[in-house]
């Protein structure tokens, strides 16, 4: 059954009762004083309990965005099967195949494997090498023109991805829940019959009635959440009752594929259980990531993460906060170990800014406020704001201190007073000046509007008088 023998049934569950004894017995204390094993903080597919909860709110997320979006979505549920030949490839057997038709469908690359130069070398092809001929295939879907152009339009495609198994023979195939603008459909239609051309995939869904459908292209669905839950429900072993493997949940652990993917328009799983202990809500989470601020780094174990309610969520190196303005409601854990810091190397951090801002137009220019300055869009490679620097907890003292004395000994109308803020607040709490911290929104009340003009904008005293102290206009050199 998928391929599988009762000896590899045996094999794969002598493994998982292993790797589930391994974390059983593998133990920690907490910052709190509880004694937790690593099968209690595991989000394994195959042993921990959470992991199941987990993808029902990712998917319970996803539609959720969806709900709220002004434009009218449509689902839409996708099958992609390989054609029949793929099979002899699993045999060795090669004959089927048309390099003039075919070879644009295989991957010769290192992200999905050299498998046009397994085809001419006559290598057996794995499950695996055919499941990652799907995954080329759909790359290739997903990068065609019909989704650049949603994304030229500013609109997403999201989507819920489950893999499954052939019952005779274990050959892969997939299924996505897709969700784009109605306005979309047919044109997405005609792009899928190009990309998946596989007879079982393009044939009418009903020969009875002319509605469009296909046997892989179908969009008359009542409810896309449970229709989608109903083939991830199979995928899933019952990992409360423990209860024993069997073939299909042995055939995801033998060939190491995963059981759902999902379209990256969420906040990234491993920034969710990072916060969890904070915030469980995906959709919470997603919605400051699409509206407010949110920014992360990895590789620095660094998030932070900030509502339209002054609520902030913080997590770094192995410590949690929670913060309601600029005061502390919560914090707990335990600091990792750290390890020598390079202060001249470069965070790389996913940031959100907050809500877009706002174009304007003054005789035909295009300008944008940025920390109350008024700045022409084509000046912004000329412009450092200071959210495009190195985040302030990543700073050195000694940068910080230089940075606080330029800006000293400047005029106050030439420097970024958040930024001055920022930096004069860090170092205060670090020690190393004297002074009060005060908030950040002292420093933007006193920022003047600076409106940048040159001399073909005839307009500016339209704008505001130039005596006016609560702006300053500043020509551009070119």
């Amino acid at each position: 059954m998928y391929g599988l023998k009762e000896k590899d049934l045996k094999e794969i569950q002598k493994k998982h009762e292993i790797q589930r004894d391994y974390l059983d017995n593998h133990n920690f204390t907490t910052a709190t004083g509880q004694v937790k094993s690593l099968l209690d903080v595991s989000f394994s597919a195959n042993h921990s309990k959470r992991y199941y909860s987990e993808i029902i709110n990712k998917i319970n997320t996803i539609n959720d965005i969806i709900a709220t979006e002004e434009t009218q979505y449509q689902s839409i549920f996708i099958t992609i099967t390989l054609d029949g030949f793929f099979r002899d490839f699993l045999k060795g057997k090669f004959l089927r195949y048309d390099e003039s038709k075919h070879k644009a469908d295989i991957p010769n690359n290192e992200r999905f494997g050299f498998l046009r130069d397994k085809i001419t070398n006559k290598e057996k092809f794995t499950i695996k090498d055919l499941y990652n001929v799907l995954n080329f295939q759909l790359n290739r879907f997903q990068k065609s023109n019909i989704f650049k152009k949603i994304k030229k339009d500013g609109y997403k495609a999201h989507y819920i991805r489950v893999c499954e198994p052939h019952k005779k023979d274990g050959v892969p195939h997939l299924h996505l829940m897709l969700y784009v603008p109605t306005r979309y459909l047919e044109t997405l239609k005609e792009f899928y019959k190009i990309y998946f051309p596989a007879p079982q995939n393009v044939k009418p869904l009903d020969k009875n009635l002319d509605d469009g459908q296909l046997k892989g292209f179908q969009w008359e669905i009542k409810s896309a959440p449970a229709y989608i839950l109903k083939y991830i429900f199979k995928s899933f072993l019952n990992v409360q009752n423990e209860n024993e493997l069997d073939y299909l949940q042995a055939w995801y652990i033998k060939h190491r594929i995963l059981r759902v993917v999902t379209s990256h328009s969420l906040v990234p799983a491993w920034v969710y259980r990072k916060i969890a202990p904070l915030e469980k809500d995906w959709h919470y989470l997603t919605d400051i990531k699409i509206n407010f601020i949110s920014e992360w780094s990895k590789e620095d174990d660094y998030i932070r993460l900030e509502d339209e309610y002054n609520r902030t969520l913080e997590y770094q190196k192995g410590i949690y906060k929670l913060y309601y303005k600029d005061r502390i409601i919560k914090e707990f854990g335990t600091l990792k170990e750290d390890k020598p810091v390079d202060v001249n190397a470069t965070i790389n951090l996913k940031y959100k800014k907050k809500i877009k801002d706002p174009k304007i137009i003054i005789d035909g220019k295009p300008f944008k406020l940025i920390y109350n300055e008024l700045i022409p869009i084509n000046k912004f490679a000329l412009l450092e704001p200071a959210y495009q620097k190195k985040p302030i907890i990543y700073t050195s003292n000694i940068e910080l201190y230089r940075d606080y004395i330029s800006m000293e000994n400047k005029d106050v109308d030439s420097i970024n007073l958040l930024h001055y803020g920022l930096v004069k607040n860090e170092l205060i709490k670090r020690k190393q000046i004297k002074g009060e911290i005060l908030p950040i929104s002292d420093y933007q009340i006193s920022t003047p509007k600076i409106i940048y003009y040159d001399d073909n904008v005839h307009s500016k005293d339209l704008i505001k008088n130039e005596n006016d102290s609560n702006f300053i206009l500043r020509k551009i050199n070119y």
